[in-house]
C-alpha cells in the first residue's frame, strides 16, 4: 500500500476508534470512572485488532483517534493530549512485541487460538495501564495509582473480551448461514 493509501486507512481507522469510543461512552456511561479510565472500554479491542490487521496504519489510526477523542474529553494542553494519544498507540506495539517473543505464530494470524487472543488482550491492557500511569506519575497528576491502574486494566480486558466475543458470534452466525 502506498503512502496515501496508508494515510487514508489510518484516518478511517481513527474515525472508527472515535465512533467506538462514543458508543462505549453512551452504552457504558455508568462505568466511566475518569475521562481516562472506564471499567468497560470497548475500544481496547481495537488496540489488538488494528495493528494485527492493518499493521502501521493500525497504530497510526489509534494515535489519531485517541488524539481526537482526548481533545474533546479533557482540558489538557495539546502536548499532553498528544502524549496520551501516542501512549495509546505505543501500548499495543509493546504488548504485541512481547507477545511475538513469547509465542510463535504465523504472520498471517491464521493459527491464532483463544489463548493467543487472551494473551494479546492482557499484554496490550497491561501495557496501556502501565504507560498511562507512568505518564500521570511523570506529569505529577497521578492520584490513587493502584486504583487507576486496576480500573484501566479491568476496563481494557472487559472491553476487549466483549468485542471479541461479539465478533466471534457475528462471524459464526454469518458463516453458519452461508453453509445452510
Amino acid at each position: 500500500m502506498d503512502g496515501l493509501g496508508s494515510s487514508l486507512l489510518a484516518i478511517g481507522l481513527a474515525f472508527a476508534w472515535c465512533g467506538l469510543v462514543a458508543a462505549n461512552d453512551a452504552i457504558f456511561q455508568q462505568f466511566i470512572v475518569t475521562p481516562y479510565a472506564s471499567l468497560i472500554y470497548l475500544p481496547a479491542a481495537l488496540r489488538v485488532i488494528f495493528p494485527l490487521v492493518f499493521h502501521n496504519a493500525g497504530y497510526w489510526g489509534i494515535i489519531l483517534g485517541s488524539f481526537g477523542v482526548a481533545q474533546g474529553k479533557v482540558n489538557d494542553g495539546t502536548l499532553d493530549v498528544a502524549l496520551l494519544a501516542i501512549s495509546s498507540g505505543l501500548a499495543p506495539y509493546i504488548g504485541i512485541s512481547i507477545f511475538k517473543t513469547l509465542f510463535q505464530t504465523r504472520t498471517d494470524l491464521v493459527d491464532l487460538k483463544p489463548v493467543h487472543l487472551l494473551a494479546l488482550a492482557l499484554l496490550c491492557a497491561v501495557s496501556n495501564a502501565v504507560l498511562l500511569n507512568m505518564y500521570f506519575s511523570m506529569s505529577g497528576r497521578l492520584m490513587q495509582p493502584l486504583n487507576n491502574l486496576l480500573t484501566v486494566l479491568i476496563g481494557d480486558i472487559l472491553g476487549t473480551a466483549i468485542v471479541l466475543y461479539l465478533a466471534s458470534f457475528i462471524l459464526t452466525f454469518f458463516i453458519s448461514r452461508r453453509r445452510g
